[in-house]
């Protein structure tokens, strides 16, 4: 099984079965489905994120560049009134994230630590203060997405993005494959090297193999699926703005990993769930929410110092 703990082969399959008819009783209220689809993408791009940082040992505050490149390379590439095929764009979009991934990579993870990490930041907020200026780009306003993509196969159309329900599902079934996708990557030979390489880099460097291509396909692997989440928000909001690219958006991804259980990678899901109920719950109950939030953060990661995965975990085994 892809799922070798048993908190895993209990929480997974419930999450995705309460979350598979969770439409059919938000069905009056397209507010709550349109709020859990940002969170099931936002879910998707922490997950990536989680994955660098976690298990690759990838400390970055500019993941959020990757989650803007997806929105914007969507808008470039795009004819503005025309419909196109969404999977063939998905396509497009995670092959040339990639490639930037790459380029980009292969300069900065010849660093390490807290350069690694301002070098990422440095990244980030450049491309953030390129499309702020940009007029072309509709500067800090961003652009619109005028027609969402359709998602017919061999002349099939199964869902139509405009309906919340449909992409909501689209949403979900992107978390599930991007869920699965990174257990097989892991518990495969490749994902064993990564893991020892987090470990005790040295050791597996003597055993023959090169750190630095199986720790830059991973970063590929991550930007590109960062990128599919920024371009499925993108799509469900019907803009694009430079705020994709903050170091804050970076930020609050990595807070949602560490709260979910950082390494877990269903933690993410965990962590996002988490950390946006808690924002809503505080929103609509003081004006001084910041202050309540920031606290209930500061103090889930005290108590819970694996994140809620790791309680989760521990409360199972006893």
């Amino acid at each position: 099984m892809i799922f070798e703990k048993r908190t895993e082969r209990i929480i997974v399959p419930m999450f995705f079965m309460v979350a598979l008819f969770a439409p059919l009783f938000l069905e009056s209220n397209s507010f709550f489905v349109g709020k859990v689809t940002t969170i099931i993408i936002l879910s998707i791009f922490v997950m990536s994120l989680d994955f660098l940082v976690g298990r690759v040992g990838l400390i970055t505050l500019g993941h959020a560049l990757f989650y803007g490149m997806g929105g914007y390379l969507f808008v470039i590439l795009s004819p503005e009134y025309e419909a196109v095929n969404f999977w063939v764009y998905t396509l497009y979009i995670c092959s040339i994230s990639a490639l930037i991934a790459l380029v980009t990579g292969a300069m900065i993870l010849r660093t390490k630590g807290v350069y690694f990490l301002m070098i990422t930041l440095a990244l980030s907020q450049m491309m953030f203060y390129y499309f702020f200026d940009s007029l072309e780009y509709g500067g800090g306003d961003g652009m619109f997405i005028f027609v969402r993509p359709e998602t017919s196969i061999f002349g099939l159309s199964f869902l139509d993005l405009d309906d919340p329900q449909h992409f909501y599902y689209l949403a979900l079934f992107s978390l599930f494959n991007t869920l699965v996708f990174f257990k097989v990557v892991l518990r495969s030979r490749f994902g064993r090297v990564v893991e020892a390489a987090k470990q005790n880099p040295d050791r597996t460097e003597a055993l023959g193999y090169n750190i630095f291509a199986f720790r830059l396909t991973c970063y590929v692997i991550g930007s590109a699926l960062g990128a599919y989440a920024g371009f499925l928000f993108a799509l469900q909001f019907g803009f694009v703005n430079p705020s994709f690219f903050t170091w804050e958006m970076s930020g609050m991804a990595l807070v949602m990993s560490i709260l979910g259980g950082s390494g877990t990678i269903y933690g993410a899901i965990l962590g996002t769930f988490t950390y946006e109920g808690l924002q809503y719950f505080f929103e609509h109950l003081t004006k001084e929410w910041l202050l309540f939030m920031g606290s209930a953060i500061i103090l889930m990661v005290i108590l819970l110092r694996k994140g809620i995965a790791g309680y989760l975990e521990k409360l199972l085994e006893k």
